[in-house]
């Protein structure tokens, strides 16, 4: 059936818990995909901060004298540049380069290799990645390539996101993965002029595919797009001030993160961004509420102007207590989309119209002491169409795993 209608129900993701605080998921799905990547990289990211922690616990190696507090700040700058600068770029490189990975397994092609370059000012080189394609490939499928590296940075960062709102704190470790994976698609667009690019290479080949002998996507309208996405993110501001001054210049090893206070404690946040698609990039509009320890986010978004018409409703809620042990979480979407081509299993498949997406997640808390333990099982459906880190082809999506926090206290 060409056209896959869902029922609009409210959205509903990924981690539940019966109390405000975040939590990390380990999970598992049959077939590897960004949004698992995501997932076990994002938990990876908690392991690190909590052994960096455990190692080197000491914000100052001297004693807050006139000595140290010249000392201690340029430790504490060194400490940052030579471990986690270096560590987060590797594992956000390699996210980012397993992303167009993952696009091209999906379209039946293979990785050859990844060739890793350390970051400025150690190296001036990019990371790249060889893939091996497909006798069937359609120039969607190229643009999904195109735009799958900052696809996967952006599954992070949204998962990030949702943890610091639900804590309402900036740890400065994840000042510099957010900056890195939110900024990866927007910083990319706005500040690279390789040709050889990802986003150049997306923009010139939606230009072959849209634009009938005339360039219907410009740079400087997607340098516009980015710079807008950049500076209008709130949470850039919070990992900045997290990093620069709570923890180099005063120590501290996070910062409070606050949102527009509403009426009778309801919490509000806005941020816009955009998103490349494999039929043009959507303009994102999100909006974060918190009310107590329940975290929503409702987001609307549209196609550029000059380019097919689309839409995209969804909304996430987390933490939704049902007992002292099991809660829930709920994500869902509804789509209008263009035609997308695409092959599968050397198949033509053609799509186009309303669908949508819906999971449910289930959590259930084994122990809570020093640190939380727990069962994650997520569940739901997507038809056929685009959506941010899941297969192109419509089916069932089933992952279970386990759900942690070190440190609980």
């Amino acid at each position: 059936m060409k056209k896959k209608v869902i029922l609009p129900i409210m959205l509903f993701v990924i981690t539940s818990l019966n109390y405000a605080n975040s939590a990390y998921n380990l999970v598992y799905e049959k077939q590897f995909h960004q949004t698992l990547l995501a997932e076990n990289l994002h938990a990876g990211f908690h392991i690190y901060d909590y052994l960096d922690s455990y190692f080197v616990p000491k914000i100052n190696v001297f004693p807050q004298t006139n000595y140290g507090r010249i000392i201690n700040p340029i430790f504490r700058l060194s400490k940052l540049f030579f471990t986690n600068y270096l560590i987060v770029d590797y594992m956000l490189t390699m996210n980012h380069e397993l992303g167009h990975g993952y696009r091209m397994i999906e379209a039946g092609g293979s990785i050859i290799d990844i060739k890793y370059n350390l970051p400025p000012p150690f190296n001036n080189e990019f990371s790249w990645i060889n893939l091996k394609r497909p006798e069937n490939f359609t120039k969607q499928q190229e643009l999904m390539i195109n735009l799958g590296g900052s696809e996967s940075n952006l599954i992070i960062s949204d998962l990030m996101r949702k943890n610091i709102l639900l804590d309402q704190k900036f740890n400065y470790k994840y000042s510099w993965p957010y900056m890195y994976s939110s900024g990866d698609m927007p910083g990319y667009t706005a500040f690279i002029t390789n040709p050889n690019g990802d986003p150049i290479r997306y923009r010139r080949n939606l230009n072959t595919l849209y634009g009938d002998g005339k360039e219907v996507l410009t740079r400087k309208k997607m340098r516009n797009y980015s710079l807008i996405a950049l500076c209008t993110d709130p949470m850039n501001y919070y990992a900045l001030k997290a990093v620069f001054y709570d923890y180099i210049i005063k120590g501290k090893n996070s910062s409070k993160v606050r949102m527009i206070n509403l009426k009778n404690g309801l919490k509000y946040l806005p941020r816009f961004r955009f998103e490349y698609t494999p039929y043009g990039p959507e303009l994102v509009y999100q909006n974060y509420f918190k009310f107590d320890s329940t975290l929503m986010q409702f987001s609307f978004s549209h196609s550029d102007s000059e380019l097919p018409d689309s839409w995209r409703i969804a909304a996430n809620i987390w933490n939704i207590k049902s007992t002292e042990k099991l809660s829930f979480n709920f994500s869902g979407q509804i789509w209008h989309q263009p035609e997308i081509q695409f092959y599968q299993n050397d198949k033509l498949i053609n799509v186009d119209g309303l669908g949508g997406k819906i999971i449910s997640t289930i959590n259930y808390e084994i122990v809570k002491n020093k640190h939380l333990y727990g069962l994650t099982f997520q569940i739901g459906y997507k038809s056929n169409g685009y959506s941010l880190g899941e297969r192109l082809k419509e089916g069932l999506i089933i992952r279970s795993g386990l759900f942690f926090q070190l440190g609980n206290n």
